[in-house]
């Protein structure tokens, strides 16, 4: 899980309508795609001045992504004025109100008119990659933008993954690049109490809409906000920030001291206090304005479901489509479960005995370690990078996932970070490993470093889609058990038993916010499964609802990314190769996954998997 570049776009989520492209009118971005004019000397000029054009249409986007609020340009660059980047007012920047909506759909109009005026076929390969990105993304956004009440379905607090959740990792890991982010960041911590106000105003108005959270989740996320605000003297933010500080060199004494004490009194006054207002708005909403059931059952929201889930997957499968794949893929994987269970002796002997998946102890640096040696005869290598591994905070341990990283600045990639959540991973050696692979080698922590090395233009990384990234995490995931275990029939057996959970997750997700199925439904569906217990069906109904269409993101991603790494198989027979379809993947880049199997096709019929050729 990456938490600051997705959860940064909560931040900014009306500027990401803006990127990502909206209402689009006239002629659609595809126009120019069936140009076919040659390109000679005569033209060359006007090629490269379209392709320049382009250049600078990409960058005007970036620029204006990128500095919707300075927690935001904090994360994505540490160095904005090499870019002639201006730097923003510092604050957390917009929460969405209906002018605003009004107000970014004009914006949308105007860049998707521009995107208009490029001819296609004079554009740069990497421009055209851009190019259909955003062609894609304006029939989606058509779709979410098309009624303001879709803007309410979701929203800022939630339970797990939430802003409330993940604002304080995202403060505590805020850069100090110069000593001027210091005073950033505390002019930003005097900003939390206005933002905080400002999303509970919007919570309201979901809640007089009749879309706020359930009871259940309400009471989720009470609890995490209880939890951050004990022992409120030695909060996180206090004390990680001392640390920091002590360990930032070029400071006196006393600057020191005043940096600690005015960090302090703002997270005491109004860090903590805008934490405290939440509580008590949350809890009197709770029960007011309910919506506790899926996406699907709200006014048009099959439909926004499926394009939301469309964008952030990267997936063109349709919802029946989508079904049919869960009940292929959980069929085949519960057999394989029950092939190797019943059909191996040894898997059968150290599964009734409880010794199945055993591994060596070891630290994170450990098994970062090990993973790193396993991953170079298959995926391609990437230079010496900084990573760090940190414990999630005691009081943030009982709301927050197994493990997640922080994606670094772009122009600063060497230095990341992972966070393990000891609370979940204690006790479970194998767990800790293939977790650490999801988040670190040869998952995200490698794929988005391996693609910040081919410098791509940054506006890649604002159009990004979670199924990529989480497809290919999952992938390593997979990849790690093997590497993990000697024996590769308990490997095999060990991830199917992981993917069998994440198949049911995302297809309890699919049912009940894109195919509208009820509580009830959800019992059925899992007592098909042998699954019998209410409190686990309630469970799952609750997680899918605070958190509509998360689980999908895992595995539908990666069984894109299988399909695609079948396909290639297929095609290129015993020309293929393991490594150069890694390598294909890595070098595109996020996108969505149709697109990449269109350049995909191309390249294989070129006879060569080349994700980097030059424009023709």
């Amino acid at each position: 899980m990456i938490i600051n570049k997705k959860m940064l776009r909560i931040l900014s989520l009306v500027l990401v309508f803006i990127l990502c492209i909206g209402v689009f009118t006239g002629c659609t971005a595809g126009c120019h795609k069936d140009d076919d004019d040659d390109i000679n000397e005569e033209n060359r000029d006007d090629l490269i001045t379209h392709e320049m054009d382009f250049d600078l249409f990409m960058e005007e986007i970036f620029a204006d992504w990128v500095t919707a609020d300075a927690l935001s340009l904090n994360y994505f660059l540490s160095d904005p004025e090499s870019r002639n980047i201006e730097r923003p007012e510092v604050s957390f920047g917009e929460v969405i109100t209906p002018e605003l909506i009004e107000e970014s759909i004009q914006e949308t109009r105007e860049i998707a008119e521009r995107l208009n005026t490029f001819n296609y076929n004079e554009l740069r390969y990497d421009q055209q990659i851009v190019y259909d990105i955003i062609e894609r993304n304006i029939e989606l956004y058509m779709i979410l933008e098309r009624e303001e009440n879709f803007s309410y379905y979701t929203g800022y607090i939630r339970p797990l993954i939430g802003f409330q959740v993940q604002l304080p990792v995202l403060l505590a890991e805020f850069n100090f690049y110069t000593a001027a982010d210091i005073e950033r960041y505390l002019l930003l911590l005097g900003d939390t109490k206005r933002y905080f106000d400002d999303i509970i105003e919007f919570e309201r108005e979901r809640s007089k809409r009749g879309f706020f959270m359930s009871d259940a989740n309400v009471n989720s996320v009470c609890e995490q906000i209880e939890s951050f605000l004990e022992n409120r003297e030695d909060n996180l933010l206090i004390t990680v920030f001392n640390d920091r500080i002590d360990d930032y060199e070029g400071l006196s004494a006393e600057e020191r001291e005043d940096f600690k004490e005015r960090n302090k009194e703002l997270v005491l006054e109004n860090v903590l206090a805008a934490y405290d207002t939440l509580l008590g708005a949350i809890q009197e909403l709770k029960g007011v304005g309910v919506h506790a059931g899926g996406l699907a059952e709200l006014p048009g929201g099959a439909e926004f479901a499926h394009a939301r889930l469309r964008l952030r997957v990267g997936t063109d499968k349709s919802p029946q489509q989508l079904k049919t794949l869960y009940e292929e893929w959980l069929n085949n994987t519960f057999m394989s479960i029950m092939e190797a269970l019943y059909g191996n002796p040894v898997i059968f002997e150290k599964y009734s005995e409880e010794t199945i998946g055993l591994i060596s102890d070891g630290t994170p640096k450990v098994y970062i370690s090990e993973l790193q040696q396993h991953i170079y005869k298959d995926f391609p290598p990437i230079g010496n990078t900084g990573l760090e591994v940190l414990e999630v905070h005691e009081s943030l341990q009982d709301h927050m996932s197994p493990a997640f990283y922080l994606a670094p600045a772009i122009d600063r990639f060497n230095e990341n970070v992972v966070y393990i959540n000891p609370s979940s991973v204690k006790n479970d050696n194998l767990f800790m490993f293939t977790v650490l692979a999801h988040e670190s080698y040869p998952g995200h922590m490698y794929q988005t470093v391996y693609f910040l090395q081919q410098k791509p233009h940054p506006v890649r990384v604002s159009l990004s889609n979670s199924g990529y990234s989480e497809g290919w995490a999952t992938y390593a995931e997979m990849s790690s058990y093997y590497f993990a275990l000697d024996d590769p029939a308990e490997a095999g057996f060990m991830w199917e038993f992981r993917f069998y959970d994440m198949l049911i997750q995302g297809y309890i997700d699919l049912g009940v916010n894109v195919l509208g199925w009820s509580f009830e439904d959800v019992v059925r569906t899992l007592e098909t499964f042998n699954i019998h217990s209410m409190e686990v069906a309630q469970s799952f109904y609750d997680r899918v609802t605070g958190i509509p269409l998360n689980s999908i993101m895992y595995s539908v991603g990666f069984i894109e990314f299988m399909e695609l790494l079948a396909y290639a198989e297929d095609k290129m027979g015993s020309d293929f190769s393991l490594l150069e379809f890694h390598r294909f993947f890595l070098d595109f880049g996020s996108a969505p996954f149709s697109i990449i199997e269109s350049y995909l096709t191309e390249n294989i019929e070129n006879g060569q998997l080349n994700s980097q050729r030059p424009a023709a």
